[in-house]
């Protein structure tokens, strides 16, 4: 049996794919680890693919503590797509959310979160993840204005589809939430397949 307590969900993940036998953390019993939460589904958003992710606690119920700390973790309802989100500072409770995708294919996909803030604009995200050499396709992005209380849903990820529709305000949005080079990296591999109007569009935000 894999001991996987106390390990972040982006190293179970990583350790299912490869096979790798993660060991036992001190303090932690093996067969401990928390569940994924599966996203919550209703009827009317299984019908358009969107499914709601788990809500945050209410801001009294977070507990004060340092930079990159997981808040909660859930999956998709087909068990592909895992959703960690993280407080990635505790003075100003900002948040940030990692995506880890299993089974990719050799090609770019995406996708999307709407959320709504404490002053009740919802707000959309799209998440593109490419293929890794090194483990499942993961992206890392920030939540602007994402706070206790927010509700949120999701969509994806799926292939990219031909010349999106997306709002150009949108796409600027996303590609500067990005957190790291290989979200960025992703938002290059979408940008191969996009039209000039959307590649002008992702090249101005990276």
């Amino acid at each position: 049996m894999r001991g996987r307590a106390g390990y972040a969900l982006w190293q179970r993940a990583w350790a299912s794919f490869t096979g790798i036998n993660l060991p036992p953390r001190p303090g932690h019993a093996p067969g401990t680890a928390p569940r994924l939460t599966p996203a919550p589904r209703t009827q009317a958003a299984a019908t358009a693919g969107w499914f709601a992710l788990p809500s945050l606690p209410e801001a009294g119920a977070l507990t004060a503590s340092g930079s990159d700390t997981v808040v909660l973790e859930a999956s998709s309802p087909d068990g592909r797509a895992f959703f960690v989100l993280r407080r990635t500072d505790g003075q100003t409770a900002e948040f940030a959310l990692e995506l880890v995708v299993r089974d990719t294919v050799d090609q770019p996909e995406l996708a999307t979160v709407t959320y709504t803030g404490p002053d009740g604009e919802e707000r959309t995200l799209l998440i593109p993840v490419s293929p890794s050499r090194f483990g499942p396709a993961a992206s890392f992005v920030g939540l602007d204005g994402f706070a206790a209380g927010s509700t949120w849903q999701a969509t994806g990820p799926a292939p990219v589809p031909e010349n999106p529709g997306w709002p150009s305000a949108t796409v600027t949005r996303s590609v500067r939430a990005a957190r790291n080079e290989a979200t960025r990296e992703a938002w290059r591999r979408v940008r191969e397949g996009a039209g000039q109007e959307m590649r002008d569009t992702i090249n101005g935000a990276l």
